[in-house]
């Protein structure tokens, strides 16, 4: 397994101006928006921190290891509504090693009771780091495979984005890596890695059945860029009480996976989610496990009034 691993490194090193594959697509994008789309920030009425982590092919050598941390708020500025958000990635595969971090901005305006359009922009870095492998020394006489121990670079990263959100539905889009950074360059510049623009569509729907206990909700997301063909995700997750949760996704020809959740208070939930691959590597790992912790508090900036007493009245 990890000759195959390293000839299969070696394979991507060597194509001449490199591109950087697809981002890591989660499969509970649906409770996760603000990690891919800075427009989402300050959704809701409360500071938001959402902790995903992802691990895709188990079983697999060299096989992909996500996690991301999001924190999301709403504020008030000049008597309108607007939103903040922050989110880091860190995504490992093989022997590279990529981190991004980014800040973004929010504008909501509400077009009537039950429905706001937002617009939003994020900006930050993105890191690209390749650790040679010892299994490599066999390949020394390749100017194709990169001879030092260690090659990393930073580029600046820009994101742009929508939302439209009303009482049963919503639509998204986004748009990551506007600028198309730069981000590694191996072999004394003779191989550039360059994350391509990667673009999300996605959408949903909120049914309340004729048990006022049960919802269903459908949902489908869009991915693409302009480097490999796109991925489509469609799943839908039925919830009980508005507290617990279940569903099935499907990523059309690659796989199909089951979802559950609960919302412990207001304040806390957490999801969990498992695919089972359907795509030329079937056999070759037990599938993909994901797991997410969402934790929400009201932050209070404005100051306690001080009150003061006398003893002239007490």
């Amino acid at each position: 397994m990890k000759k195959t691993t390293c000839i299969a490194v070696l394979l991507i090193v060597g194509i001449t101006g490199l591109r950087a594959q697809h981002d890591s697509q989660i499969t509970q994008y649906m409770f996760n928006h603000v990690l891919f789309n800075p427009a989402c920030a300050g959704g809701g009425n409360m500071l938001d921190a959402t902790f995903v982590q992802r691990s895709q092919y188990m079983g697999f050598e060299g096989a992909p290891t996500v996690w991301q941390l999001g924190v999301s708020t709403p504020f008030m500025l000049f008597d309108a509504n607007h939103g903040a958000t922050v989110a880091i990635t860190e995504d490992k595969i093989g022997n590279f090693d990529n981190m991004s971090f980014s800040i973004g901005y929010a504008y909501r305006h509400k077009l009537s009771s039950d429905a706001t359009l937002s617009v939003g922009i994020s900006g930050g870095g993105v890191s690209y780091k390749l650790v040679s492998s010892s299994e490599w020394s066999s390949y020394s006489d390749d100017p194709a495979v990169p001879q030092r121990e260690e090659s990393s670079s930073t580029g600046f990263d820009l994101g742009l984005g929508a939302y439209y959100d009303e009482r049963d539905f919503y639509v998204s889009f986004a748009c990551r890596h506007l600028n198309e950074p730069r981000v590694l360059t191996v072999n004394s510049g003779d191989k550039t890695f360059t994350v391509k623009r990667t673009f999300y569509l996605s959408g949903g729907y909120r049914w309340q059945t004729s048990n006022e206990n049960i919802e269903v909700d459908p949902s489908a997301m869009l991915m693409f860029t302009s480097l490999a063909r796109p991925q489509l995700e469609l799943g839908a997750n039925i919830f009980y009480l508005k507290r617990y949760w279940g569903g099935l996704s499907y990523r059309i020809g690659d796989a199909l996976g089951g979802m559950a959740g609960i919302t412990v208070s207001e304040a806390f939930k957490m999801g969990v989610a498992y695919e089972y691959p359907l795509s030329k590597l079937i056999g070759t790992n037990s599938g993909s496990f994901e797991m997410f912790v969402s934790y929400a508090f009201e932050l209070k900036l404005a100051k306690k009034e001080k009150k003061y007493k006398s003893i002239r009245f007490l």
